[in-house]
């Protein structure tokens, strides 16, 4: 899933084309997905991924990646951003 953001998980969406003449053609809505190159402060390292405008928001609210993946939930975060947290709690209890 190339067209997928990493933090809201946004997708591509699928509908119809409409004509005046009521013909309907298909088509896909796809999310507005840019490459970010984020820098985590705790695991000092860059992570990239493809995030909306939206998710990049969500992140600057909560101070930064490192912010966001300590306080959101695991049962929010999917794949890449599950391991990431599980990297950042173990550095934490130490």
């Amino acid at each position: 899933m190339s067209r997928l953001c990493a933090i809201t998980l946004k997708k591509p969406l699928r509908g119809n084309n409409v004509s005046h003449a009521n013909n309907k053609t298909n088509r896909f809505f796809f999310p507005n997905v840019h490459w970010v190159t984020l820098k985590s402060s705790l695991l000092n390292k860059t992570i990239s991924m493809r995030l909306t405008p939206k998710g990049m928001k969500t992140i600057d609210k909560y101070g930064g990646l490192d912010g966001f993946l300590t306080l959101m939930p695991k049962r929010r975060l999917e794949g890449e951003m599950l391991k990431l947290k599980k990297e950042i709690m173990k550095l934490q209890k130490d």
